[in-house]
């Protein structure tokens, strides 16, 4: 409580009372008791108190991650509360959401052709280019999780398995494959069959023929 409030308060008390006294006023309930003077001094000064809060918090009202839509929202309320309301404030306003916003967000602003000429202008334009630029970070987003991972992609053209001893490659090359798998196995790692060896593979021996 600030001396020259409290003398303020003192003074307009005892006026008050002064005149109820000389109407003939029953001051009994009213300014004869302590729980009415309490409850007037809580009253008068509650908003005094609130008002030097709000404007200590908007000086160091930052938007972070928020939306500059958010952000205005709790601007405005320490705005009103400030009593930061009349066009002589708006210079002051300003100066802070230039200093308090994202400075990537306001760079745009400034750098966009058009410098805002008043506090409304400065809020309309923020908040439009803070909306624009977000939509396209969620386009940019959606694209990218449309694609699928370059390693996926990899390893669906290397190795390819038939039925016989080999593998090929996303190329069609063929590539020869564990032989000892194939003997376990009890099959011909030439055309991947059972019953017979790979040097009496007859596909094979077909095969050498004709080339």
């Amino acid at each position: 409580m600030k001396e020259g409030e409290a003398a303020a308060f003192r003074t307009d008390w005892l006026e008050n009372r002064v005149d109820a006294q000389q109407l003939g006023l029953d001051i009994t309930n009213t300014y004869g008791s302590w729980p009415y003077f309490a409850d007037k001094m809580e009253e008068r000064f509650k908003d005094s108190f609130e008002k030097e809060t709000a404007k200590n918090k908007i000086l160091t009202l930052r938007q972070g991650n928020e939306t500059a839509q958010a952000f205005f929202e709790r601007f405005e309320e320490k705005k009103r509360w400030a009593g930061y309301t009349n066009r002589i404030n708006e210079e002051f306003l300003i100066s802070l959401l230039r200093r308090n916003m994202n400075k990537p967000l306001v760079d745009r602003v400034i750098y966009g052709g058009h410098i805002p000429r008043d506090y409304q202008e400065w809020k309309r334009e923020l908040i439009r280019i803070d909306y624009i630029w977000r939509e396209r970070e969620k386009e940019k987003k959606g694209s990218d999780t449309g694609k699928r991972p370059y390693s996926e992609q990899k390893k669906e053209g290397e190795k390819k398995r038939d039925g016989t001893g080999y593998t090929y490659t996303g190329g069609g090359e063929r590539m020869e494959v564990d032989k000892a798998k194939f003997r376990t196995e009890g099959r011909c790692y030439r055309c991947g069959e059972k019953g017979h060896r790979s040097f009496e593979c007859k596909d094979a021996q077909k095969k050498e023929a004709t080339i």
